[in-house]
């Protein structure tokens, strides 16, 4: 009789063990992502912190540089493989959605964390009205940076700002370790220039997302950085994103133009550090930089099942008090509204920067023609910095080369 109780009880504990198990089953998550060096320690920590707390989720975070996120995560999607998760900036989406790589957020993703976003971020993230990047942050802005220690205001005209960058520069041509600049920035990468020309009144693509590089903003965006240097004897030849971080930081640079991602880095450096926006000779009055954001978007091939696993993560990486953290890590204003009402934003002064700057930008274009129209400025902005190409005769080809790689992008 005994053993007859014996055997239900077994098969009953033998259930409940098999139940505790399943329950308690693993759902991995696999994370491709291209953060900034500064960023992706603090960033791996809160995801261990994340799987401390839910265990049951495992999330395997891959780094790429910025071009190789996207070629791989293409090659990897269009053969059914990849990551759950691939995070980059949203000038990707037009890019992926092409190809039909990655899938509209609400697909799985929560109405009510959807709802948390700011709306200018959450906008940053949609495509055709659809979202289909949860936003970090919104940002990626460049601004004017500056010395406090050699500029004691931040220049409100492009008057006040030629003054202050000429009577900061002292270039010794012979012992150029002894030169002092007042304004240096990348000159060459057209993610700087393009902020010229918005400040000149230009615009990228008209409504039907045609290139318009080819006007009277465009020749004023191409004299004015030509002037510079050859006019106004400011920035050094073959100015770019290295000599001038470097010049800052040993404090024989007074100003430049650097993303929100760096100035963090230059206060971490002993840098007094002012931000402002950039004043040029325009109508606008200053220049006019892009703002972007960073983010999540899903795979195509994200299976069904992985949807309550990444809904906890998900919750986690964007509750405010998360988000602000990485935000403030990278002097972005967070993506979700709670977290830019939270004390720690509001003390933080690079945080309030960021938010005061993203007044004098635009967003960003996250249609897949923008890939043709950097490939379009790049070498025709530079010919006309080395003298080789006139401002009138570069827009034409800037023109003419955006809707060749835009129809290659289409295929036709």
């Amino acid at each position: 009789m005994r053993n007859m109780l014996k055997k239900p009880m077994l098969i009953l504990a033998a259930g409940m063990l098999l139940s505790t198990m399943a329950s308690a089953k693993t759902t991995e998550i696999t994370l491709w992502e291209q953060m900034e060096p500064a960023v992706r320690p603090t960033y791996l920590k809160l995801v261990d912190e994340f799987m401390k707390k839910n265990p049951d989720v495992k999330v395997n975070v891959v780094h790429y540089s910025v071009e190789d996120l996207r070629t791989q995560f293409q090659n990897a999607s269009l053969a059914g493989q990849g990551p759950d998760i691939v995070y980059g900036p949203n000038d990707n989406i037009g890019i992926f959605m092409v190809s039909d790589l990655i899938k509209p957020i609400g697909k799985v993703v929560s109405k009510d964390l959807i709802e948390k976003f700011n709306d200018g971020a959450l906008k940053s993230g949609m495509y055709n009205g659809e979202v289909y990047l949860l936003p970090e942050f919104l940002g990626n802005q460049i601004a004017l940076l500056y010395n406090k220690k050699l500029v004691k205001d931040a220049p409100k005209t492009w008057g006040e700002f030629l003054t202050i960058a000429k009577a900061n520069t002292a270039v010794d041509a012979k012992d150029k370790a002894n030169s002092k600049y007042g304004f240096l920035y990348n000159e060459k990468e057209p993610f700087w220039f393009i902020g010229f020309y918005a400040g000149f009144g230009g615009e990228i693509f008209d409504a039907k997302d045609n290139p318009t590089l080819d006007n009277e903003a465009m020749v004023n965006a191409l004299t004015f950085v030509r002037d510079v240097r050859v006019k106004h004897g400011l920035g050094e030849a073959g100015m770019d994103y290295d000599i001038a971080s470097q010049l800052f930081k040993q404090e024989k640079a007074a100003m430049i133009l650097n993303g929100a991602w760096s100035w963090k880095e230059y206060e971490d450096a002993g840098i007094d550090l002012g931000v402002a926006p950039m004043p040029i000779p325009s109508k606008h009055g200053y220049a006019l930089f892009t703002n972007a954001s960073k983010g999540y978007s899903l795979s195509e091939n994200t299976a069904d099942n992985k949807g309550e696993a990444l809904n906890k993560f998900f919750d986690y990486i964007f509750s405010p008090e998360v988000n602000a953290e990485i935000a403030i890590n990278q002097s972005q204003a967070p993506g979700i509204e709670a977290a830019r009402n939270l004390s720690t934003v509001k003390n933080d002064k690079l945080m309030q920067d960021s938010i005061a700057t993203i007044e004098h930008t635009v967003p960003m274009p996250v249609i897949p023609e923008m890939r043709a129209i950097w490939d379009a400025i790049r070498p025709n902005l530079e010919a006309v910095i080395n003298g080789k190409m006139t401002p009138e005769d570069a827009a034409k080809k800037m023109q003419k080369d955006a809707v060749d790689g835009i129809k290659t992008i289409k295929g036709e």
